[in-house]
């Protein structure tokens, strides 16, 4: 037997190299890039045909697969069909930090991690290098509307073409007894997009015009778009207006400007408050003008100085607030007309240096005009306002299976095909941890692994369900 020791070779070193790790590693990193997408069901959006705990496999190459380093995508051999269940990137988030295309670049994907960003304009002590770790996020829903379609909602269902939809697709289900005016409840009927289809900026109210800005910073990534709003009273901008009473209903969309309603007044609430409820306070227009300008509030401090990486995260807004404020507005002009009022006019003495002579009678009276307000809008493409915006690419309208706990396009709009991702195709994993009661850092729940698998998922084809 030979004993010899084998001489080392640097060849078949590489070589095995070669063949075990890197060989594997590329084809993987293929597969990731063209072929499929990881999803993990997040929330209950999608329940019961889609489960929180569900990890599902997408396939990128139906619907297109993304080109490297850029914003376009190879073709695809089908599109978006309505009953689709899609993953999409979600438009109501700035796809680059603080949404500005010009100062950041993106770097890469880091998967589960997150994506990185090079900030070409740093704060002085802030660094380089930017980590947006949740986002932006992709969401899945289920196609209900494409290019053509005429949609609308009422009391939570479904209108496609003038006809109700009182079958949900798969295992959907509805929870609420109670109807609200609220956008998953009530939508006047509407046209989803085309190609070609021209929208002018003047003819659409507030909440709409947010849809088109979605729609256009969806088909133009790598522009900066903004809707710049501005109050007018009798004729005078006036952006730091205060409402003395400002309504807005109780919803599950609203949160974010309730809550910002209560901080701006100093208010705590005595009591709970229920869907339906109304509240009042005092706002300020220039809330409105800066949150519709940025379209999101950052919730890191964007002045963070120190490390080697800056973290950014943001929280967007519904364009239900927007039609809170023309509401409001509305209100502000009926009270003023309501309580106009009168002047008296008095006999003027003659003015000197010849000028003309007032004259009135004692007791005569004259309606004092009501100070109106209105709201001007513009909406800028890198800086440039537009008057109309001709649509480029296929649009479709998201909704989720439960579809009364489901922040989906009935409150941001559509979703352009750029943003599609892939087609949800088979759950290659299911585990049920809702009561959280296991947890990887505890070695104690370890033995809950088994108990919390949902077997009887594994391999279900989504179509199919």
């Amino acid at each position: 037997m030979d004993n010899t020791p084998k001489q080392f070779s640097p060849k078949k070193f590489l070589k095995g190299l070669t063949r075990e790790i890197i060989v594997p590693v590329v084809l993987a990193l293929i597969v990731i890039q063209y072929v499929i997408q990881a999803f993990q069901i997040p929330s209950g959006s999608m329940e019961d045909s889609l489960r929180t705990g569900d990890f599902l496999l997408g396939l990128k190459f139906t619907y297109g697969s993304p080109i490297p380093f850029s914003n376009q995508h190879f073709p695809g051999y089908t599109l978006p069909k309505k009953g689709d269940v899609v993953i999409f990137r979600y438009p109501g988030e700035p796809e680059y930090p603080d949404n500005n295309p010009g100062r950041y670049t993106h770097l890469f994907n880091a998967l589960m991690f997150g994506n990185f960003y090079w900030d070409h304009e740093p704060e002085e002590g802030q660094p380089h290098l930017v980590h947006y770790a949740d986002g932006p996020k992709d969401y899945i829903k289920r196609c209900v509307g494409v290019s053509g379609d005429t949609l609308a909602v009422h009391q939570g269902v479904l209108y496609l073409n003038g006809v109700r939809q009182d079958t949900l697709p798969g295992h959907g289900k509805y929870t609420s007894t109670f109807r609200t005016k609220s956008p998953k409840d009530e939508r006047e009927s509407f046209v989803v997009p085309s190609v070609g289809d021209v929208f002018y900026v003047d003819s659409l109210p507030l909440e709409k015009l947010w849809w088109l800005r979605s729609l256009i910073l969806q088909e133009n990534p790598d522009s900066r778009v903004e809707l710049d709003i501005s109050l007018w009273q009798d004729s005078v901008e006036n952006n730091n207006y205060e409402f003395k009473n400002f309504f807005i209903p109780v919803e599950n969309d609203r949160s974010l400007l309730i809550n910002d309603m209560l901080r701006y007044n100093r208010t705590v609430l005595q009591h709970h408050l229920v869907q339906g409820d109304t509240i009042y306070g005092a706002m300020s227009f220039a809330y409105f003008k800066e949150l519709s300008r940025i379209g999101f509030l950052p919730m890191l401090d964007p002045h963070a100085k120190g490390g080697m990486t800056r973290q950014v995260s943001y929280i967007g807004f519904d364009a239900s607030v927007l039609r809170d404020l023309e509401g409001n507005v509305a209100l502000e002009n009926r009270t003023a007309e309501d309580t106009a009022g009168v002047v008296e006019t008095l006999e003027v003495d003659a003015p000197q240096d010849g000028a003309s002579t007032v004259e009135g009678i004692a007791g005569d009276t004259l309606s004092a005009p009501a100070p109106q307000l209105s709201i001007h809008r513009r909406l800028l493409i890198d800086g440039n306002p537009i008057e109309s915006y001709t649509v480029k690419t296929p649009q479709f309208f998201m909704m989720g299976d439960n579809r009364d706990n489901s922040a989906d396009s009935r409150y941001w709009g559509f979703v352009s095909l750029r943003n599609v991702r892939a087609k949800a195709f088979v759950i290659y994993f299911s585990f049920e941890n809702e009561d959280q009661k296991f947890a990887l850092g505890n070695p104690f729940t370890w033995w809950r692994i088994p108990f919390s698998i949902r077997w009887s998922r594994i391999g279900k084809v989504i179509p199919l369900i």
